[in-house]
């Protein structure tokens, strides 16, 4: 339900190339997400129950939007 409806929202242009490391709560493991203000998925274990431990503006690593 989560990827379904953050998929069908539309960032503003200035937070396209942002990125976010990420800790899951799950799973324990680090990742890297793109920037959204609210939610951020886990590469891992696909967990929603993460924290944002790093933004970064530029160099996003992943494919996923």
């Amino acid at each position: 339900m989560l990827d379904a409806l953050l998929a069908a929202e539309e960032l503003p242009e200035e937070y396209w190339d942002r990125c976010q490391d990420i800790l899951c709560h799950d799973c324990g493991k680090k990742g890297t997400s793109h920037f959204h203000w609210l939610y951020h998925k886990c590469g891992s274990c696909g967990s929603y129950n993460t924290r944002v431990i790093k933004t970064d503006a530029i160099n996003c690593s992943t494919s996923d939007r």
